[in-house]
Parts: structure tokens; sequence; C-alpha cells
């Protein structure tokens, strides 16, 4: 069976699809939303809502898709410069894939027809608009938004080079880590990006680091796959606790990186990327959501304002003016985007991470609890 033809097509079914098409459509839109994996999928990702992300979604995820605990006091781990803290990031708990579905769902009951199992293929330009080939055949549109995350389909098919990125692995294990766990751990000797810990209720976590270079560490390992985060597990062991691992194998994934606001990608003749497929992440910490989130507000609400010079082709003039509106309401999460490329800058750096470090409870405008790196006592920053 064939897929409908569509007003505006929405090819990734995340946090950036899911809410540009919900606003789309309760604006009279007529709305197509394709999802590659199932209603289920489940992705590489903390499922950590930072305040932006908050903000922007504006109500408070059901209790099926929060995890305990909801609040979780992050504890950064300095293994180059000896140095633990532990704060309040005011982060909200959830499970990904029980976000994504939920955002689904909310989008459903505005009417957006939604098509699971269903991956964009190739774009392509006609006299009536824009061609989409996907895995459950052809359809064409007027609007097409990218929001198929790193693998940024239109930006493949353009001559922009790819947007740089780290290599990431993460899984659920079992550990006897005190409850409410969530560490960022930064050791030049374990990776050359960092590796975090989240609590995901009881003794369940999610493991995980990213890489910034290839290695023999991120290269296929089937005949050990949890030997990825093998040195991650070998820390935890050396800090005398126990682990089980859940998954069979962690899930891998690249994570967009940008290092350079010039690397942003914004599309072509109205097929408009959001959230990561248009380069947004913080390369800091590979945050996404808070992105995602509010590129699905700004565009929605240009699309509406355009409304009336959609009923045709979208021309190289109308993508320009379009483009202008989508990153008016998009300045803010810009220039957040300028300081976490500024902060990843910091990070790589042992010494300046250091120095910077400091500055934290100046940053954040709250405490910061300093623990002695040697007996876990508590010190206030």
């Amino acid at each position: 069976m064939g897929l409908p033809d569509a007003q505006i097509v929405i090819a990734g079914g995340g946090p950036a699809g899911s809410m540009s098409a919900g606003l789309l459509a309760r604006a009279g839109f007529d709305v197509l939303l394709l999802e590659s994996g199932g209603p289920d999928n489940d992705v590489l990702c903390s499922g950590l809502l930072n305040p932006e992300a908050q903000a922007a979604l504006g109500v408070t995820p059901p209790a099926h898709v929060l995890r305990e605990p909801t609040a979780p006091l992050l504890q950064y781990h300095d293994r180059d410069n000896c140095v633990r803290l532990e704060y309040d990031p005011r982060y909200l708990n959830t499970s990904r894939p029980a976000f994504d579905a939920w955002l689904r769902e909310e989008a459903r009951a505005q009417g957006v027809q939604v098509h699971y199992e269903t991956r964009a293929k190739r774009i392509s330009h006609d006299d009536n608009g824009i061609r989409l080939a996907t895995s459950s055949g052809e359809l064409s549109c007027r609007v097409l938004l990218d929001c198929t995350g790193w693998r940024a389909l239109s930006r493949k098919q353009s001559t922009r080079r790819p947007a740089p990125h780290v290599h990431a692995f993460q899984g659920t294990i079992t550990a006897d880590l005190p409850p409410g766990s969530m560490w960022a751990i930064f050791d030049s000797a374990l990776t050359d990006y960092y590796a975090w810990i989240v609590p995901k209720g009881g003794q369940r976590f999610l493991l995980g680091a990213g890489y910034l270079q290839a290695s023999d560490v991120t290269r296929d390992q089937a005949e050990n796959p949890w030997g990825k985060l093998q040195r991650m597990l070998d820390y935890l062991d050396a800090l005398g606790y126990s682990v089980d691992l859940e998954d069979a194998k962690p899930f891998g994934s690249p994570i967009t990186t940008p290092t350079d606001m010039r690397q942003l990608w914004w599309g072509e003749r109205g097929v408009i990327p959001v959230g990561e497929a248009s380069g947004m992440v913080s390369p800091s910490s590979g945050d996404g959501i808070s992105f995602c989130l509010q590129g699905g507000i700004s565009i929605a609400q240009t699309l509406t304002q355009f409304r009336s010079e959609l009923t045709g082709p979208v021309s190289d003039d109308l993508h320009r003016r379009i483009l202008r509106h989508y990153l008016s309401g998009m300045a803010p999460a810009l220039s957040e985007l300028r300081f976490n490329i500024l902060k990843a800058r910091t990070a790589a750096d042992p010494l300046w991470r250091n120095a910077a470090v400091r500055l934290l409870p100046l940053f954040l405008r709250r405490p910061v609890a300093r623990l002695d790196w040697a007996n876990g006592g508590i010190q206030q920053a």
C-alpha cells in the first residue's frame, strides 16, 4: 500500500518531527509523519531533559514516561585533575523511547497521520513541488521537514560536507552504585570525549561514552560487543562496584557535534532540516532534545505565518524568507549552541577544563558541592 500525498511531510518521528507535526496539524495543515522504526523505537540518548527542553515542552510528561529519580543530582568526575563535584543540573529524567512515543501520540491526537517502519530514502523536485521516495513508496508534498537526525538525508544529497560527529556507545547495566547516581566522567585515559552514567530506576543505569576519533575501540568487536565500553566497566570495577550487563550489546550511533556555526545546514527549496539534521546538537554534552523541540516550535510558527504562499512549489526566494523567519525564532537556541561550542573546546583540554570548572557556581547561580577526591567528604565550592 502506497503513502498518501500531503501538504507537509515530516521525515523522522523523534522530538523534532513530532513537535513540529503536532503544532502544524493544530494550525490546520495536512501533515504526514514518517518514522523509520516502530512505535517503541529506541535510540542512543540519555533521556534527560534540560531546562530549555522542559520550557519548550511546556508540560510535564506523564508518569509512564518519567524515570526515577526524576530530578537526579549530577556528579562531575574529572580524573585528569582529580576533581569531583556534585550539583543539581535541573534535568528531568525520562525514558527516551517512552518520551518519543508519547510525543507521537500527542501529534496523532492533533490529526497527524503517523506511518511507522517507513524510512525516507531520496528527495527530488518536480513542477508540483517535492517528491520523496521512501521504503513504503513515493509521495509528494509542498514542504518536507528533514528530521532524520544524524543521518541528515537532505544534507547527504547536497554538496555540503557532513557535520562532525563523535562515535557514541551506550548500554543498560544493573550495578550496586548508590541509587540515583548520575555521573559525567572526564578522563583522557578512558575517552577523548566523556563518559556518562544515568539512573533509570532502582539499580538500572545507562552506561555510555563518546569518542572523537575512530580507533580500535570504536570498530566492530563481534566477539565482545561490550568491548567498546570496557574501559568504563574497568573504571567501575576499580572503584569496587559490581556490574551486570542487561543488554546483549550496547547501542552504537554517531552524535553530531558541530565545531563551528558555519557547519549548520538549512536545506533548500522547501526542504527544511530541523534538530540534529541541521547540526543543532550541543558538542559539549551531546544533548539535542532541547534544540529539536525549539526547532519544531519555530518551524511550525514560521510555516503558519507563510501558509498563504504554500499553495505551490517553494521557490528559492520563498525558501530564503521562510529560513529568515525560522532562524529568527531560533535565535536563543543558536546563541546557546555558540556558547556550547566554546564549552566543548574548553572541556577538551584538561588544563582549561580545570580552570573553567572553578567558575561553575557563578555560571549556575546555585551551590556546587566539592567532593573530596580521596574519601568522598563534601566541601562547599
